[in-house]
């Protein structure tokens, strides 16, 4: 079964097919939103707030693009909603990216510490590209930029973090 298939399902008001996507989506979205709220508590929080927004609004989705990024986008702005909400110091630990980096710990720490001070958009798009191997196209819908402004974020992401590791 095709991930169309069970998008429909759910629109369709099938609570089996929602379970699906829940299970397929849950643990990649926890991920992202960790990254984005140094929090896991937040984390939990927007993830399901991102699913109750998306069992209310799925009969709403026209593919017009893909679902992944429809999903992602609802998430996207309930970690931002989350942000603005705590205005709190995003002082935690990025403990599960250092997972997907493979160096000595002082680097990790430092690169660790060096994504927690990107801008918020810019560690949003920095994350979905290079932890969660997300394509251009897809941090562009997700994020409602353009390609190239995906671009050029994520250049200027690099940058901030060359000059960081630097210091």
């Amino acid at each position: 079964m095709t991930e169309t298939d069970i998008v429909q399902q759910c629109q369709q008001g099938d609570i089996a097919a929602f379970a699906a996507l829940y299970d397929v989506y849950h643990q990649p979205m926890l991920r992202v939103a960790r990254d984005i709220l140094h929090n896991k508590q937040d984390a939990e929080d927007a993830v399901h707030i991102t699913f109750v927004k998306l069992f209310h609004s799925i009969r709403h989705f026209r593919f017009q693009s893909k679902f992944k990024c429809y999903l992602f986008r609802i998430l996207s702005r309930a970690c931002y909603d989350i942000l603005k909400k705590t205005k709190k110091q995003r002082t935690e630990n990025i403990d599960h990216i250092s997972q997907h980096i493979e160096q000595h710990t002082d680097l990790k720490i430092q690169l660790e510490e060096a994504i927690k001070n990107l801008p918020e958009r810019m560690r949003l798009c920095f994350v979905l590209f290079a932890v969660e191997d997300f394509k251009l196209t897809e941090i562009a819908e997700i994020t409602e930029m353009t390609l190239g402004g995906v671009k050029s974020t994520l250049y200027q992401a690099r940058v901030r973090l060359r000059h960081y590791m630097e210091i």
